[in-house]
């Protein structure tokens, strides 16, 4: 038993070590992100289909959703000034549309909530990669996201205890959900200290990223459990597929773009 957990923190190391290039590539310029942002919204929107089997039209349609909401913010802003108008009806009407076919198609609401979770998720984030340092806002929530990862990892598999959600994902526990807020709280206060973040606040936005990240991480468990399967994908050593890895963003990015509009960013 030892010997597997051991095995398996290796590849999960592994895993890890081998965004380090894509995170240095998102550090080389907000532009660079942008479109390195469109590949992984690619790779998700491609493993969520291929989870749900679905119908080659559907598809094809939620690709070209995708790929809609997934542009650059410059790209849209282009595109709305041809228009004459705010794309953002337009992209939630598409939105809903898919999840709509999602449902009726698979009788499936939980399947239909997480592609609608998945679409804002992808339009939250493009919209905050078009902010003034967009991408380095993104970098900040992606550690604290990481450090949720880590910290709930490492204190569950150590300190054990009782379940979090039997039910719906038998691994996880409550030392590990509480782990994973003070990891979160942790890599944002460092995180804040250049963002010229109070300790307070600091310490409010750890605790929101952290319940946050946790519930999308149980959202996708609950999804996949409803469809038994095991990983999204196999494409990242140790975490399956970009859908487990970047699940935690499914409800942290569109409450991170409603703030920031909120706050006049």
């Amino acid at each position: 038993m030892a010997g597997e957990q051991s095995s398996t923190t290796r590849r999960r190391i592994f895993g890890a070590l081998l965004f380090l290039p894509v995170i240095g590539l998102f550090l080389v310029s907000q532009a660079v992100a942008q479109w390195l942002f469109v590949a992984v919204a690619f790779a998700m929107g491609w493993e969520l289909a291929s989870m749900l089997r679905m119908h080659q039209l559907l598809r094809l349609s939620l690709m070209f959703d995708i790929a809609l909401f997934a542009i650059p913010a410059p790209l849209v802003v282009e595109m709305e000034l041809l228009a004459g108008f705010s794309l953002w009806p337009v992209f939630l009407a598409l939105a809903t549309l898919i999840a709509f076919f999602v449902w009726k198609i698979t009788s499936n609401r939980l399947a239909a909530l997480f592609t609608a979770l998945l679409l804002l998720c992808i339009l939250s984030a493009r919209e905050i990669l078009g902010f003034d340092g967009g991408h380095l806002t993104l970098l900040s929530v992606a550690a604290a996201v990481a450090g949720c990862d880590v910290a709930a990892y490492f204190v569950g598999r150590h300190v054990r205890g009782p379940r979090l959600a039997p039910v719906i994902s038998p691994k996880k526990t409550r030392s590990g959900a509480v782990g994973g807020l003070v990891g979160a709280v942790l890599v944002t206060m460092v995180v804040g200290g250049y963002n010229s973040l109070s300790v307070a606040e600091a310490l409010l936005a750890g605790c929101c990223i952290a319940i946050l990240a946790q519930s999308g991480d149980l959202l996708e468990s609950a999804l996949k459990r409803n469809l038994a399967i095991k990983d999204s994908g196999n494409l990242i050593p140790g975490h399956g597929g970009f859908l487990d890895r970047f699940d935690g963003y499914l409800l942290t990015l569109p409450a991170l773009y409603l703030y920031m509009v909120w706050a006049g960013t």
